[in-house]
């Protein structure tokens, strides 16, 4: 089978060059895990090809260019400094692309779009609707995000621009013949015409080889790494943490985000606080064997995370470091015996689970830690992963 994905993926290599580049995060989470799926294919005897449109330049103009990582063909999409000049090209290229792919393509083919990137994949839908070849949707998250990030711009045409994409994606989502959702609740709202779907939650790395880390970073770490925003908790544990008296901890927080500055504040007020800033992924998993504690404190209240399986769950888990989050409706309740969960989400009610879970014994936190890194390499690895999204893939070809 030949499949060709059409969204945001690189190698790791090329997302650290970009991020050195440009001193911003390239999307490290999503470059990962749509990376994981890919590297599970060919570990399935699969050909891989990806046309993405990740940008690998600074310039104002890039030319498309082509590299080959791990088996798999990478096809970066030109890039224009002008976004709707942008989005047409896209398109086009995407089109024409995804077309000559097809006719050229004389074995079993499927093609699997990241509707996030909405322009390329408009392109290669259209196409692969001319060819008749199959096509399926990845959905990662809400297509229609959290009412903020309305807020986060004066630009009307902006907020205009924004609205009317995801109109046009969610007007997209009949033309997919198939669909890949993170949890169960996506269905119900992304497949209103009862396609054939499955639920694959998240991957991760099957190669991965813990680092001997022979004693934990002292003093003991709480750590957060993501989106550092107000609304997904983040103030709440910020404050809690402010609370603890222990002089043995720090809370180390890793990622981007609005209350960077907030935070900054706060490291002023508490020089536990060490704001680490953005980095690799490579030092991302280092510092989460380092640390004591892995933390989550996004709300469970809101709406939209029974949309998303968070993918720093998974991630955290492979670690061997013990895991505290809430209890988000899209984590399916299998991985919860292998977490600690904050019972009240209040800072008082983050701030006693704290407590509680760092006064537990280090073999106690250790043990858990192990059990939960055991789970997911068994269970949840992308090879295992890709193998029953492969299976899908074969089922649609064959009977729809």
């Amino acid at each position: 089978m030949h499949i060709l994905f059409v969204g945001k993926v690189c190698p790791s290599k090329t997302a650290n060059i970009i991020m050195k580049k440009t001193g911003e995060n390239p999307g490290f989470q999503i470059i990962k895990f749509s990376r994981l799926l890919l590297d599970g294919f060919i570990h399935n005897q699969s050909r891989v090809s990806a046309l993405t449109n990740i940008i690998t330049s600074t310039k104002a103009f890039d030319c498309s260019h082509t590299e080959t990582d791990n088996h798999i063909h990478y096809h970066y999409l030109p890039y224009i400094k002008l976004p709707i000049i942008q989005q047409l090209l896209q398109f086009i290229y995407s089109f024409f692309y995804t077309l000559l792919w097809c006719m050229r393509t004389k074995e079993e083919k499927i093609i699997m779009c990241d509707i996030f990137a909405s322009s390329c994949s408009m392109g290669s839908v259209v196409a692969a609707q001319l060819m008749r070849t199959k096509k399926t949707m990845i959905l990662t998250d809400m297509l229609t995000p959290p009412a903020t990030i309305y807020q986060d711009t004066k630009k009307w045409w902006w907020k205009a621009f924004f609205k009317a994409r995801v109109r046009s994606q969610e007007n997209g989502l009949k033309k997919y013949d198939g669909f890949i959702f993170l949890t169960k609740y996506m269905n119900t709202i992304y497949n209103p015409n009862r396609k054939p779907y499955i639920v694959m939650e998240g991957a991760v790395d099957n190669t991965f080889v813990p680092q001997k880390i022979t004693k934990k970073s002292t003093p003991r770490v709480i750590m957060y790494a993501g989106a550092i925003e107000a609304e997904y908790g983040f103030d709440t544990l910020a404050k809690a943490f402010m609370s603890l008296q222990q002089d043995n901890i720090e809370l180390h927080v890793y990622g981007g985000g609005k209350f960077v500055k907030q935070l900054l504040e706060y490291q002023q007020l508490d020089s536990r606080i060490k704001y680490q800033g953005v980095v690799t992924n490579e030092e991302i998993i280092v510092a989460e064997q380092k640390a004591t504690l892995l933390v989550n404190p996004r709300y469970s209240t809101q709406e939209f995370v029974k949309y998303s399986f968070p993918s720093k769950t998974s991630e955290y888990m492979l670690s061997g470091t013990p895991v505290l989050t809430t209890r988000l409706a899209g984590i399916p309740d299998e991985y919860f015996q292998y977490l600690y969960t904050f019972d009240e989400e209040t800072i008082n009610g983050y701030a006693n689970k704290l407590n509680e879970t760092l006064s537990l014994p280090d073999i106690i936190l250790k043990n858990k830690g192990v059990k939960a890194q055991e789970f997911v390499l068994k269970n949840k690895n992308n090879v295992i992963q890709s193998q029953r999204i492969k299976e899908f893939f074969k089922t649609l070809i064959t009977t729809h």
